[in-house]
């Protein structure tokens, strides 16, 4: 019914002229004293070709919407080699339009992956550069038990955070990723990240519970572990008492970072992995950039691991990852 309008809309002019030029025989042949006989017969043959005309066009009509519903879901390249060769008149410059517009956006691609290819060269080389003060004035402070050494050392690791951020940030926009998907002891991860911060802990005169035995799960080491250091950062940063706990839930494959920090107001709370979203306490702390917990989020959707977060102001946030079975992640 859908196409027979719209063949109808297409036609409407031709519609109307066919009923008048009807309507004006009939007058002629009434005035003129004409038996209407003599027109019937060949107005009902002329019709019978008009309407195999329409149902034939209603049969291409039909032909191209499900012709164009099939270009809609292929690439921009795919669609301008399939669009038909014998066509002429408007459709042919329908087509021009659409390859000239195809061979700019080509173009701006172009562009776009030189200057994105360009941009990660010098965050790479930046990064590289970067990390050699890092590692020396670490080497400097290395044997040295002071308050004063021990806070420079904690300020160094944050420095290092933020400097692996970057490229984390950059990996995450590339086209290629280096996921190493296998069987990884969590356990082991989590202690491997605790390490980095025990300094924090420390300071902080803030507790660690850690209950979990071995945990076998399918994931990529590097970045699963990103991602809870990332989460122990902000917990840490944002807890000035207490202390944090860690869970594994065997039946559900399921690790939760608890602390008692500050908490995270309700209205907040789903908007917490959004790109450059710090909230009141972001605000309130000055140095939170808003990209941490996106980035944990990106890598957690690549690596199939379901988080959420729960979170109680004035009494502590809980994040809880999920772990897919091997199959799910593999797919």
């Amino acid at each position: 019914m859908k196409t027979i309008l719209n063949v109808l809309k297409r036609v409407k002019v031709g519609v109307i002229a066919y009923f008048v030029a009807v309507a004006v025989f009939i007058t002629v042949f009434y005035l003129s004293d004409i038996p209407l006989n003599l027109f019937f017969y060949p107005w009902l043959l002329a019709t019978f070709f008009l309407l195999v005309a329409f149902v034939r066009e209603c049969i291409k009509t039909k032909e191209k919407t499900l012709s164009l519903k099939k270009l809609s879901y292929m690439t921009p390249s795919e669609i301008v080699e399939r669009l038909p060769r014998d066509a002429t008149g408007a459709e042919k410059e329908y087509q021009n339009i659409i390859e000239s517009l195809f061979k700019q956006l080509s173009l701006k691609i172009e562009e776009y992956d030189t200057k994105n290819h360009e941009l990660s060269n010098y965050y790479a080389t930046w990064v590289h550069q970067a990390k050699t003060p890092i590692a020396s004035m670490r080497l400097q402070l290395q044997g040295k038990d002071s308050s004063e050494a021990r806070d420079l050392l904690r300020y160094l690791r944050d420095i290092e955070g933020y400097v692996d951020m970057v490229m984390s940030y950059i990996r995450l926009n590339s086209e290629h990723t280096d996921y190493i998907i296998k069987k990884e002891d969590l356990s082991e991860i989590v202690k491997e990240s605790i390490k980095k911060f025990k300094l924090d802990f420390i300071a902080k005169k803030l507790s660690l519970t850690i209950n979990m035995d071995k945990a076998f799960v399918y994931t990529d080491k590097k970045w699963i572990s990103l991602v809870i250091e990332q989460i122990l950062s902000n917990s840490l940063k944002y807890t000035k008492a207490g202390g944090v706990t860690i869970t594994y839930d065997e039946n559900f494959s399921t690790l939760s970072i608890k602390d008692t920090g500050m908490g995270i107001d309700k209205e907040n709370l789903p908007r917490i992995f959004e790109q450059g979203f710090t909230g009141f306490n972001g605000r309130r702390e000055a140095h939170s950039s808003g990209i941490g917990l996106y980035i944990v989020k990106s890598v957690c959707d690549s690596l199939n691991v379901s988080i959420r977060c729960e979170s109680t102001p004035g009494v502590g946030t809980e994040m809880f990852l999920t772990f897919a079975s091997k199959e799910e992640v593999v797919e």
